[in-house]
This record gives structure tokens, C-alpha cells and sequence, in this order.
């Protein structure tokens, strides 16, 4: 059976796992799969908001090496992209929006000073290597042996809503 050819978005290599953090009271200073200490690194996310938004967003993940896994707060992210399109578009607020990847820092520094063109972005940005689906944790507590404790589910967004 032939295999499938991955396709990218970028034309970089593809680094860093990314998940996104749901829990506005977890901050995640170990990390979720392999329970190593994790540190910070700033990093501008690329992100598509519906219907034809593409966004690089300078911004501090939590970051553990041993997964090179990067992870964003997700009521972090919205607030500062309500934020932005109060302003600029907010119609775009509550749309669909994905993380897919980073952009090389000398182009976002140049994407502030002055619009690139969306090829010059796409050769400068790097896909992630795994993209996760939103991270999900169980709830704590005291429960009998055998019993699998319930997924917590995450609070709605309080900002990413679209105005009425």
C-alpha cells in the first residue's frame, strides 16, 4: 500500500508539538505527558481566523523540552485576539480560529514594520510537527480503586463570543 505524503502548510521543516490548554487555572508548570518541569518559550503562532484572517502572533508558551511540545493558554490567546479585533475586524470575533505553526522571528519582526505579502509568510513559517487536540484532563480527587476518574470539561470562552 503507497503511503501518503503529509501535506504542509509551511515551507520550513516542521518543529515543536503544540497542544492548546482549555483550563484558564492550570498553568501547567510540568508537563502533561511526561511530567517534566517545563520552561517558557516566546514564539510567534501562526493562526487562521475564519473566514480569511492569518494572524502571527508573538507569544510566551509554556515549553517542555524533553516533548518539544509547546503549550498555549487558550483564554490567554483569545483575550489578546478579542483585543486586537475590537478594533481591526469585530466581526471576526467568536470565528473559528487554528494554530498551526510558527513564523521565524526576523519575519514577524518585518511583518510589524511593514505587511509581507502571504507567500513571503508561507516561506518562512514551520508547521508543527504533532498538533494535539485540546488537552483534557481528569478530575482530582478521592475515588475507589478501578474507577477512572471523569474528564473535566472546559469552561466556555467568556471573550471569543460573538458580540450580539
Amino acid at each position: 500500500m503507497p503511503t501518503r505524503k503529509k501535506t504542509r502548510f509551511g515551507e520550513l521543516p516542521p518543529s515543536f508539538n503544540f497542544v492548546l490548554n482549555p483550563y484558564p487555572g492550570e498553568r501547567l508548570s510540568r508537563c502533561p505527558f511526561c511530567e517534566q518541569k517545563t520552561g517558557q518559550r516566546k514564539r510567534p503562532l501562526l493562526i487562521h481566523i475564519d473566514p480569511q484572517q492569518l494572524l502571527a502572533l508573538n507569544y510566551t508558551c509554556r515549553y517542555c523540552p524533553t516533548c518539544d511540545l509547546l503549550i498555549a493558554h487558550k483564554h490567554e490567546i483569545e483575550h489578546l485576539l478579542t483585543e486586537l479585533f475590537k478594533q481591526t475586524a469585530p466581526e471576526s470575533i467568536g470565528n473559528y480560529y487554528l494554530i498551526f505553526g510558527t513564523v521565524e522571528r526576523k519575519t514577524w519582526r518585518e511583518n510589524m514594520k511593514q505587511p509581507l505579502p502571504f507567500s513571503e509568510i508561507v516561506a518562512h513559517t514551520s508547521d508543527f510537527i504533532n498538533h494535539y487536540q485540546e488537552l483534557r484532563m481528569r478530575q482530582q480527587g478521592w475515588f475507589p480503586k478501578d474507577y477512572e476518574p471523569p474528564i473535566l470539561e472546559p469552561p466556555p470562552s467568556k471573550e471569543w463570543i460573538r458580540p450580539l
